[in-house]
């Protein structure tokens, strides 16, 4: 039980397959308590299903584009737990075809998306839950991949993405050390 008594947030459930389902799945097995955010109300059907596996975790829909999204989450978390330990991101999204082909032939506004979606969201959701981890050796971790340091195959505009979202944890950290919360980025 090496989260008992600990609260968290898991961002970017989707399915069974998704990282962050598997990352919930293990949290709650270790005692913690959970929030899951999912983007859609599609998506969040298939979420309450997965959830009932788990010890009654929080359901939040959080698209993490809209700022208004990300502020009533906070807040929701906020009344419901009063503080959190950690945050999982295990959120990213790219056009199929901006993944395909040539890096060259990547749209602007797939390129925006991606970073949107696979990067900036870490800090606009860093920003906002911080206030509810200072001072509690809180923990932020988000999920990168190889793609962010060389060229891959079919990977493209996403691996730009990556690359960008380690260097935000990189001046999160900055950021954040002095309240006592870390952040990393596990590939």
């Amino acid at each position: 039980m090496l989260l008992k008594g600990k609260t968290g947030l898991v961002l970017g459930v989707a399915n069974r397959r998704s990282i962050a389902w598997a990352v919930a799945k293990a949290a709650a097995r270790e005692g913690a308590r959970l929030a899951l955010t999912c983007r859609s109300e599609r998506i969040e059907t298939n979420v309450r299903e997965l959830a009932r596996e788990l010890d009654h975790p929080l359901i939040l829909r959080c698209d993490v584009t809209q700022d208004g999204d990300i502020d009533r989450t906070a807040d929701t978390l906020r009344h419901a737990f009063g503080s959190l330990d950690f945050i999982v991101h295990a959120v990213a999204f790219a056009h199929r075809e901006d993944l395909t082909g040539r890096f060259v032939d990547t749209s602007r506004d797939g390129y925006h998306l991606a970073q949107d979606v696979s990067s900036y969201s870490l800090t606009a959701v860093a920003r906002r839950m911080a206030p509810l981890m200072r001072d509690r050796e809180g923990s932020i971790v988000t999920i990168t991949y190889l793609g962010g340091e060389r060229v891959v195959p079919n990977y493209n505009v996403m691996g730009v993405a990556k690359a960008a979202l380690e260097m935000s944890v990189r001046y999160l950290a900055a950021d954040l050390g002095p309240d006592h919360i870390r952040v990393n980025a596990i590939s």
